[in-house]
């Protein structure tokens, strides 16, 4: 592995270019060490190349040199060409911790009103069954919760890499992605209890054997899986192409760090 500490002078046009790590998504700055993947061009911070093993784009070869990237002006289907190949790309998905305080919450309130209301009457019963809600609740929260993570890299959609359960799919094997609401789980976030002021997605993959794979979004990551790639254009059927309006504003250029423009 061959790393290379950016440095003010050393590397002006680089640091310029504010490149992104694809990982992390800190913008790569003075002092940083980082290592340049010497299939696509992409630049990692040292500690985002270890965490994926020490590869990418399906092998281990880091660059001697910093490139040097002429910035040229390309038209949208120029875009959206270089979009269609992209490289790699993280898919943030919603906290378990999120996800579980959100549902624990709603049990608990639920539970405690019960409880109260065993209080008041003075009924055994009820108390009985507001504690089991809340009981009840929280292991539904966990369960409910079965989390998965997603990165596309090199052609592949890769669900709990490195874990148990591990799913590899070719992007040629991918028949629809789309994504759709997440209406319970939205209304109680948006709640008083809670007061997320954003709604939730499951981000749903399809295979042509009809198999479906689904990861839990927000709204932000829904934006910005439009901005910086076209998967949800490119899987859509008529029947799903229709994309959700997001709030959030756009983002007209994507990061070079995923997108090598040159």
């Amino acid at each position: 592995m061959i790393t290379h500490t950016l440095e003010k002078e050393k590397h002006h046009d680089f640091l310029a270019q504010n490149r992104i790590d694809p990982i992390t998504g800190d913008v790569l700055q003075e002092g940083d060490q980082i290592v340049i993947c010497a299939s696509c061009k992409s630049a990692f911070l040292v500690d985002s190349w270890s965490y994926m093993d020490n590869k990418h784009c399906n092998q281990t070869y880091t660059l001697r040199e910093i490139p040097k990237q002429t910035i040229v002006k390309i038209d949208r289907e120029s875009i959206n060409e270089r979009l269609d190949k992209l490289a790699f790309f993280r898919f943030i998905t919603v906290k378990e911790s999120e996800v579980v305080g959100v549902y624990g919450g709603g049990a608990a309130l639920t539970g405690g009103i019960i409880l109260y209301s065993g209080y008041l009457f003075n009924s055994f019963s009820l108390i009985f069954l507001g504690i089991l809600s809340i009981i009840i609740g929280y292991l539904m929260a966990k369960i409910l919760n079965k989390q998965k993570y997603l990165i596309l890299d090199s052609g592949y959609f890769i669900i709990n890499q490195g874990q148990s359960g591990e799913v590899v799919i070719p992007k040629e094997e991918i028949k629809t992605v789309k994504v759709e609401r997440a209406i319970f789980f939205s209304r109680l976030a948006n709640s008083f209890l809670f007061n997320k002021k954003e709604e939730f997605y499951y981000l749903i993959l399809t295979t042509k054997n009809n198999t479906q794979h689904k990861v839990f979004i927000s709204e932000n990551e829904v934006s910005r899986i439009r901005t910086e790639t076209n998967i949800l254009t490119k899987y859509a059927t008529p029947n799903h192409s229709s994309i959700p309006a997001i709030n959030a504003p756009p983002t007209l250029n994507a990061p070079n760090g995923r997108i090598d423009f040159r």
